[in-house]
């Protein structure tokens, strides 16, 4: 009896406080809310409720066994041990969802963060793009671009990801390089890192920053400080620091496959030559990673705050693209930056439509539409880049 009252109360607690940063969240909007934005962020609530039902197979062979694990295993003690391949700070919301969630359906407890998630990667895109457009609709008009992007969508209220919590990192590193916050544009990367090595898409745009003085090198330890200080539970639970150090490296080990359902140029490379291909593509990505850097450092072109979101589109934008063992889920980076790209650049609005419909057909599994897409797809990148004027101006100096 009075474990069931506990449980009510931490429900309730649980709930109150998601209920104060919604709301927070809404009162960061222009007051009153316009009728459309009130009712697209209820449509976008009420679809996310209806796909929650869905199994995927990351769910049915990943996530509900760990939620499983945990609820059997005392809950957070569970974490000393390596049942998932995943980093600690996704693996705590396991933990919350197995606790003090667990009398909520099991499947929805577990997409409940992504799903909250889903609505601050939004709501830093309209800061992003309020930055842009002070005035008027295109601030709001990107926020719900966002909770209704099918990649978005897909990822988080019916396959139970969570690509978009290490995304809204990335965009919180983004958007406070575009108001001069170093420290906390890096904290944000290095929670974004904490949860998914993707993170180190955005890396190129990184460096660019670091060359350009715009960051200082001093600062970067604090990414690994990050990473150190969310890993700690796990670490106090029991769990060895050097298995909570080589999570990544354990996982880029684990799938021998040259691409996973991503639409990049490995699609059509037979997965028989893996062994020779792999580290040719690692060794492209590395030199293409320098190359772009050194390029927009010697450019005498100011990066300003267009520039700054066109580098980052590109930044995460060819990595997944060029890199090899990528899934199809690891250009969700690409669709949110693209998404940001159309609202700054609106002449190239087909560029964030070929990037979703790229990764729509990645979520719907259909080999042939994949691969193909991969054309497309190359072909876009290669348009945002030629595009960019710190890195073509002379392109840009003529067409003026």
């Amino acid at each position: 009896m009075t474990d069931t009252i506990y449980d009510e109360n931490s429900n309730k607690t649980l709930l109150k406080l998601v209920k104060y940063q919604f709301n927070r969240l809404l009162n960061a909007f222009p007051s009153p809310l316009p009728g459309y934005l009130t009712v697209g962020i209820i449509l976008a609530v009420l679809i996310r409720l209806v796909c929650v039902p869905n199994q995927s197979l990351d769910y049915k062979y990943f996530l509900e066994p760990w939620y499983d694990f945990i609820a059997s295993h005392g809950g957070f003690s569970a974490l000393k041990y390596s049942f998932a391949d995943y980093t600690p700070p996704y693996l705590y919301w396991i933990v919350i969802s197995a606790t003090l969630l667990s009398g909520l359906p099991k499947i929805f407890a577990i997409k409940l963060f992504a799903m909250t998630v889903d609505f601050l990667c939004a709501f830093l895109t309209y800061k992003i793009v309020k930055l842009k457009y002070p005035e008027g609709r295109m601030p709001i008009f990107a926020f719900l671009a966002v909770i209704f992007s099918p990649s978005v969508i897909c990822n988080s209220a019916i396959w139970g990801q969570c690509d978009v919590i290490y995304t809204t990192g990335l965009i919180a590193c983004i958007y406070f390089l575009s108001i001069q916050k170093q420290l906390l544009a890096l904290v944000s990367f290095g929670i974004a890192l904490s949860f998914k090595f993707q993170a180190l898409f955005l890396a190129p745009l990184l460096l660019i920053m670091l060359l350009k003085k715009r960051i200082y090198w001093y600062y970067l330890p604090l990414i690994l400080l990050v990473y150190v200080v969310l890993i700690l539970p796990a670490w106090f639970a029991g769990r060895p620091m050097s298995e909570l150090l080589l999570i990544y490296f354990n996982q880029a080990n684990k799938y021998k496959e040259l691409t996973k359902n991503a639409s990049n140029l490995y699609q059509w490379i037979p997965n028989n030559f893996y062994n020779i291909v792999v580290p040719i593509g690692l060794a492209l990505t590395i030199c293409t990673i320098f190359l772009f850097a050194y390029i927009v450092y010697k450019s005498r072109l100011e990066i300003t705050q267009d520039r700054l979101i066109h580098l980052a589109t590109i930044s995460v934008f060819f990595m997944p693209y060029i890199l090899p063992k990528m899934h199809d889920r690891y250009f969700y980076p690409a669709d949110i930056f693209t998404l940001i790209f159309a609202f700054y650049f609106p002449r190239y609005r087909w560029v964030a439509i070929v990037v979703q419909m790229s990764s729509f057909f990645g979520y719907l599994g259909t080999p042939i539409y994949i691969q193909l897409f991969s054309i497309p797809l190359g072909f876009t990148l290669w348009f945002v880049v030629r595009n960019c004027d710190i890195i073509y101006p002379k392109l840009k100096a003529s067409s003026s």
